[in-house]
């Protein structure tokens, strides 16, 4: 790609300095007028010179869109979500909170206390009306939402102590939540 627009640039500049030496109009045309290279190179096309540095252009603008489509196709595949990757709420083990620092956070949590507490209120309302195995799956993973911001509240919060002793509460609603999803 970017050998591609090297040869354009260079092609494009050259061609200026010969349409300039056939002509200040010439050369005030290529350079001011948008496409009227193209109407240079037609007018010069005999010459032998005009001619491979035209071809120059075409081939380092062909180079060019090849190398941006490799890159976009290559950018565009490294977004792609396999859909098997996706862990399902029964896979998730005692464990999975212990490796919660792997997992990239998408945003800043504020205050992860405040933000656990809505998680388990949000999950504690689906369990209310939760029937099917999905939305027991759904519960679940709110709670170990839940579970994991309470994980990350720091010692100097002033709800830590709160925070520490709803943690095994959690983890247990977790874990009837997948045993409800189970059956």
């Amino acid at each position: 790609m970017i050998l591609g627009l090297i040869l354009a640039i260079v092609g494009g500049i050259w061609g200026l300095v010969q349409a300039f030496a056939e002509g200040t109009l010439w050369g005030a045309t290529y350079l001011l007028i948008p496409f009227a290279f193209v109407i240079f190179y037609m007018a010069n096309w005999s010459k032998r010179q005009i001619r491979k540095n035209f071809i120059l252009i075409i081939v380092g603008l062909i180079l060019s869109l090849l190398g941006s489509t490799f890159l976009g196709n290559h950018i565009n595949n490294k977004f792609v979500v396999d859909s098997a990757s996706i862990p399902d709420i029964s896979n998730i083990s005692n464990n999975s909170e212990n490796n919660s620092e792997k997992t990239e956070a998408i945003e800043v949590i504020a205050d992860p206390f405040r933000e656990g507490i809505n998680a388990a209120t949000k999950a504690a309302e689906l369990a209310q009306v939760a029937n099917t195995q999905a939305e027991w799956n759904e519960v679940a993973i709110t709670w170990h939402q839940a579970l994991v911001l309470m994980k990350e509240v720091p010692e100097s919060h002033p709800q830590y102590e709160a925070a520490k002793n709803r943690i095994d509460l959690y983890r247990n609603n977790r874990e009837i939540a997948k045993k409800k999803a189970e059956n």
